[in-house]
C-alpha cells in the first residue's frame, strides 16, 4: 500500500506572534524575564514598609513622649506648662487647664487629642501629613518657633504684658483642632438661644444637629419644646472654635478670653459673613 505525505501549510491566524515555538512534538514557551516579578515584588515591599511606617508613627502619636522627641522648643514650653499645671501649679493658658482638669477628675489627656480631629480614617491621614509637612519644614529651618501663634501683637504672662510679633497665620489646620473641640464640647454648640448663639450658629454646630444630636433647650426657655422644634439654620461662616478658644496662648483672664483683642474681631468677622448682627460690636468687661 503507497505511503502518503500530507504537508500542511495553513497557519493560524495568531501563528506569528505566538511566544512559543515547537520543536517537534513538544511545545515550548519562551522564558519571561524574572525583571518583572523583582518590580512587582519591590513595590509591595514599599508600599509594606510605607503601611508599617505609618501604622506606626501613628500608634506612637498617642504619647505624649513621642510627639517630645521630635518637637521644638516652643512645644517644650506647652508641655512644661501643663505638667506643672497638673502638679497643682497655675495654669497659664487653656491647655494647661484641660490638662489640670481632666487629670484632677482621673481622666487622661494626650496632646494627639486636640491635634488629630475627630479620629476618623480621613482626619488621621490629615494629621500624618500634617507631621510630615512640619518635619519638612523643621529640617529646612523654617518651623515657626513662636510661642504665641496667634494674630495678636501683645500677651500677658505671669502679670506682664509682653510684645509679639504678630500673624494671621493663626493655626494651618484650623478643621483638625476644630473637631477635635466638638468630640468633648459639642453639647455647649448645641444649646439654641440667642445667649449662645455664637457657638449654635457655628457649622459645627449645625451639622451635629443634622447628624442626630439633640437640640438642647436653655435653662430659662419659658418653652423647650418650642426652641428644640424651632431647630437651626445653617450661616456660613468661616469661623471655627480656634477663633475664639485659642489653647496655646497664656492668658490670665477668665476662660482665657481676650475679649477685646480677639473676641470681638471675631464677632464682627461672623456678622459680615452671615450677613446678621451688627458690623461693630462693643464687648463691656466686667
Amino acid at each position: 500500500m503507497p505511503r502518503y505525505r500530507i504537508t500542511d501549510t495553513y497557519e493560524l491566524p495568531d501563528d506569528e506572534e505566538d511566544e512559543g515555538t515547537y520543536e517537534g512534538a513538544i511545545y515550548r514557551r519562551r522564558r519571561r524575564s524574572p525583571a518583572g516579578a523583582f518590580a512587582v515584588l519591590g513595590v509591595l515591599i514599599a508600599v509594606s514598609v510605607g503601611a508599617a511606617s505609618l501604622f506606626t508613627v501613628s500608634e506612637r502619636q498617642e504619647h505624649d513622649a513621642f510627639c517630645l522627641s521630635c518637637h521644638t522648643a516652643q512645644h517644650h514650653a506647652y508641655a512644661e506648662r501643663a505638667q506643672a499645671a497638673v502638679a497643682g501649679g497655675f495654669a497659664p493658658d487653656l491647655s494647661s487647664y484641660h490638662y489640670q482638669r481632666i487629670y484632677g477628675e482621673g481622666g487622661e489627656l494626650r496632646c494627639i487629642d486636640c491635634h488629630r480631629g475627630d479620629g476618623s480614617a480621613r482626619h488621621r491621614v490629615d494629621t500624618l501629613i500634617f507631621s510630615a509637612e512640619m518635619a519638612a519644614l523643621w529640617l529646612a529651618g523654617q518651623d515657626d518657633q513662636r510661642l504665641e501663634k496667634t494674630a495678636i501683637t501683645t500677651t500677658v504672662v505671669n502679670g506682664i504684658t509682653r510684645t509679639v510679633a504678630q500673624t494671621t497665620l493663626g493655626l494651618r489646620r484650623p478643621h483638625l483642632t476644630n473637631a477635635g473641640c466638638r468630640s468633648c464640647h459639642e453639647a455647649q454648640l448645641l444649646v439654641a438661644g440667642a445667649a449662645n448663639h455664637m457657638h449654635n450658629m457655628l457649622p459645627a454646630a449645625y451639622e451635629a444637629w443634622k447628624r442626630g444630636a439633640p437640640l438642647i433647650a436653655p435653662k430659662d426657655a419659658p418653652d423647650p419644646q418650642a426652641v428644640i422644634a424651632t431647630g437651626l439654620v445653617r450661616y456660613e461662616t468661616t469661623l471655627q472654635c480656634a477663633n475664639c478658644h485659642q489653647a496655646h496662648r497664656a492668658l490670665e483672664t477668665a476662660h482665657f478670653l481676650d475679649l477685646q483683642g480677639v473676641i470681638k474681631p471675631a464677632c464682627e468677622q461672623c456678622h459680615r459673613e452671615t450677613g446678621r448682627g451688627p458690623t461693630e460690636v462693643t464687648i463691656a468687661e466686667e
